[in-house]
């Protein structure tokens, strides 16, 4: 994680945008560079000031967060991770904002010590959250499962990938496969390269849509 996380808030609350900021700038390694309150306005600002970390309300006018979220993954390398906001835990659109590869979902009525610890995670890519509700309220039903999609992956990658999909941090999954955690981190960004996903919480849903694990 840098040193200092950079953090872009879009969300057309004013007073919560605020109160984010306010939370962000009060800690010694996370900062906000701004706020936006609409998904052209964020975009814009995001480009602009080249954030670590997205706080991106699901529901806005003039462009939505999960366009903003879509439009933000063609920018390829750059791009930067995204926590997506949301008042109703379970909500569709969040579980296609995971779909477009958000790295992590947060309520609305997240306490400070979860919105700061998951924008810390967010920053290495480490943050899932709890998928599972999700998957079973918006996800396709089971499918025949179709193991040649990870026909690209190393047999370790593939160990990777099932612990990954169930939502393991990468000490847990260095744990369940007796390698360190370095090693974790170099077949986790192989997975995500070779399967063109850009987070964990991706991982879990591709899992689940192609039928490799249940919710």
């Amino acid at each position: 994680m840098p040193d200092l996380v950079r953090v872009a808030v879009v969300d057309d609350l004013a007073l919560f945008a605020l109160g984010i900021r306010m939370q962000l700038d009060a800690t010694d390694d996370l900062t906000c560079v701004g706020t936006a309150s609409d998904g052209v306005a964020g975009l814009e600002l995001v480009r602009r000031e080249r954030p670590d970390v997205v706080l991106m309300d699901i529901r806005m006018p003039v462009l939505d967060g999960l366009a903003a979220t879509a439009a933000l993954r063609d920018d390829g390398a750059d791009a930067p991770r995204v926590v997506v906001l949301t008042t109703i835990r379970h909500d569709e659109a969040v579980y296609l904002a995971a779909r477009a590869g958000a790295t992590a979902f947060l309520t609305k009525d997240a306490r400070p010590e979860v919105l700061l610890a998951t924008v810390r995670a967010a920053a290495v890519g480490e943050a899932v959250g709890d998928t599972e509700q999700l998957l079973r309220d918006f996800g396709p039903p089971p499918t025949r499962p179709r193991p040649d999609v990870l026909a690209v992956l190393t047999p370790r990658e593939r160990e990777t990938f099932l612990l990954l999909a169930k939502g393991l941090t990468n000490t847990e999954i260095a744990e369940a496969s007796f390698v360190s955690e370095a090693t974790v981190k170099t077949h986790v960004r192989a997975v995500l390269a070779k399967l063109e996903l850009r987070s964990r919480l991706q991982v879990v849903v591709f899992a689940h849509e192609e039928g490799l694990v249940r919710a």
